[in-house]
């Protein structure tokens, strides 16, 4: 059999052009020219006989299904050969490479950040490239191959996708601390019917946190429909209602007064804050080093507001 005609150059160029879906883009990443990545992925569809990007002009360039599978193949290979030159020249115990990380953005603030202090401080030639999203958003990343890893709830995770559980987050209600119904300590969702809801209105976190009240034969009053996490929880202490969140970290307006949650007593799945990652992925040390400090960082995350 005929050995593969492309370099580790031209796989580099196509990976880049795959995250950054811009040829652009990729070559101002890599300080190349335009016309250096459009070289290289044309030289690879035409070894491969299929084309790997789909262009639209408008929204530029789309991995096909077979280059969905060929980035995250190349990427691994990519990342073993990097391994493999850097050994010769570092102790082989030495964590290095590169890990494009997703966060669920709800409580990416509160993971990215101090992680990447960890990373930096412990493997200096490790580096974390990172990006926020919502859980659609993260899952499409990890399918097409734009990240290697994802920090997300197991919702709805389809096969060919790994989830490795890092804690529970079940549901909690998110109300004003001087609400009436704060002064309890749980509260169940006809503890609510009467409650206007402000509503994270965001795909599958939607219907998530309606299933909570259609579980119980309940339609909630929706009163706000926002779309960030701030949005909610600046709502929340300003009196418009009361919300639902598995991640609820302390909150105060200046002047208006601070958020508090209560375990919520509902027949709805408690989901897990999870590590995710394609099963074509083959977790290279530096992966399994960022894993284990994700680990760390969300087992000492505060979910509640008390």
């Amino acid at each position: 059999m005929r050995a593969p005609d492309f370099s580790l150059r031209q796989l580099s160029y196509f990976v880049a052009a795959a995250h950054h879906q811009s040829v652009q883009k990729a070559a101002a990443a890599l300080h190349v020219s335009a016309p250096a990545i459009s070289a290289a992925i044309a030289h690879l569809e035409t070894t491969l006989g299929e084309p790997l990007f789909l262009r639209r002009h408008a929204r530029g360039l789309i991995l096909t299904e077979l280059g969905s599978a060929f980035a995250i193949e190349c990427r691994s290979l990519l990342q073993e050969a990097w391994g493999l030159g850097a050994g010769r020249l570092f102790e082989r115990a030495e964590v290095h490479g590169r890990v494009r990380l997703g966060c669920l953005f709800t409580f990416g603030p509160y993971v990215v950040p101090p992680l990447l202090k960890t990373i930096q401080a412990q493997f200096p030639r490790a580096r974390v490239e990172w990006r926020e999203g919502h859980h659609e958003h993260l899952l499409e990343a990890l399918h097409s191959g734009a990240i290697d890893l994802a920090v997300m709830y197991d919702f709805e995770v389809p096969s060919g996708i790994i989830a490795v559980p890092l804690r529970p987050a079940p549901l909690q209600v998110v109300l004003a601390e001087r609400h009436p119904l704060a002064e309890r300590r749980s509260l169940a969702p006809v503890d609510l019917l009467t409650e206007p809801l402000v509503l994270l209105d965001l795909p599958r976190t939607r219907d998530y946190m309606l299933s909570a009240y259609s579980a119980h034969g309940a339609t909630p009053r929706v009163s706000q429909h926002v779309y960030s996490m701030g949005m909610l929880l600046a709502m929340v202490a300003s009196g418009h209602g009361i919300s639902l969140l598995n991640f609820c970290p302390p909150y105060e307006v200046p002047g208006v007064g601070r958020v508090v949650s209560r375990a919520f007593d509902s027949l709805v799945r408690q989901p897990n804050i999870v590590v995710a990652y394609s099963h074509r992925y083959h977790l290279p040390r530096v992966a399994n080093a960022v894993i284990e400090q994700l680990a760390v960082l969300v087992d000492e995350l505060v979910l509640e507001a008390r």
